[in-house]
């Protein structure tokens, strides 16, 4: 069994370690593991060490935040050259760049009446790209939103079972009120460097994409689906499994484990579908590229 989509703290919104995740990976009896950090490659290093400690196999992957059409679109990158200095270089970019949308996006939660500022943001994400945990814990850190209903909804409303998401998906995401899109992480282009640098892009949970979209990522050389995931039911994962064998795509399973705090419902390898056979294609076409 197999997990490749794993956040770690490298991600502002993570929970665990690298030894953590090592250690939980060994008790549910996964044969291999990716930590897929947003735009980070903060823990691969530990993750490569770990991997003979625990005789799990290790994937250096990096979930890309990027942009299409208006669209927030997450890519991962699978067998990443982690050392590369380009990719040091391209992420030292996108770090400036989202740190630059996290003030713009400060401004526009101050208008809708939320008051923090970035150094509250940053007490919580601290080095770290911030992420929807980053602004809810910002928000609520202050005294002056503690009364406020629209938060008490994310604490013990009904947005409070997954609050760090919700809140993304209410405030952050795009077409949402706080959202500042980055265009210098366009999708197509996002796609091409990560082939560029020898690794394989590869689409996660496209429920949230539409397949109008996902139909238009293949034509620019999406080679690959998180078809297996755990915002996908089985309904969902049925139809992304035939679309990427009408496609030729290739399919991965991930479970976007943050951890019991972030994400309650989504455990370590809790996946359909996660076969060792789908790590193996995905090693095949990269030998390929």
């Amino acid at each position: 069994m197999i997990d490749l989509h794993i956040h770690t703290i490298a991600s502002s919104d993570g929970q665990h370690t690298p030894h953590e995740i090592f250690t939980l990976a060994k008790q549910a009896g996964l044969s291999a593991i990716a930590f897929a950090d947003h735009n980070s490659i903060g823990s691969i290093g530990e993750g490569v060490a770990l991997a003979g400690k625990f005789g799990i196999e290790f994937i250096p992957c990096i979930e890309f935040n990027t942009l299409y059409l208006g669209h927030d679109l997450h890519i991962l990158a699978y067998f990443i050259d982690y050392q590369s200095v380009e990719l040091t270089r391209w992420l030292e970019e996108i770090h400036r760049e989202k740190l630059r949308q996290a003030v713009l996006r400060i401004e526009k939660l101050n208008e809708l009446g939320f008051v923090f500022s970035i150094d509250d943001v940053k007490k919580f994400s601290g080095e770290r790209i911030p992420t929807g945990m980053s602004f809810l814990k910002a928000i609520v850190s202050r005294e002056e939103n503690r009364g406020d209903a629209r938060i008490g909804r994310f604490l013990k409303g009904d947005r409070s079972h997954s609050p760090y998401v919700n809140f993304y998906l209410d405030y952050l995401r795009g077409g949402k009120p706080a959202f500042v899109p980055l265009e210098e992480v366009d999708t197509r282009t996002v796609m091409e460097r990560i082939k560029q640098l020898g690794a394989i892009p590869v689409l996660a949970h496209p429920s949230d994409t539409g397949d109008e979209i996902i139909l238009q990522l293949i034509e620019y050389g999406l080679p690959g689906l998180e078809v297996y995931s755990s915002y996908h039911n089985d309904h969902e994962e049925d139809h992304f499994l035939s679309l990427a064998e009408e496609y030729d795509l290739l399919v991965t399973a991930g479970s976007d484990f943050h951890g019991s705090i972030v994400k309650p419902d989504v455990t370590l390898g809790g996946i359909r579908g996660n076969s060792d056979d789908l790590l193996e294609r995905l090693k095949c076409a990269r030998e390929n590229l």
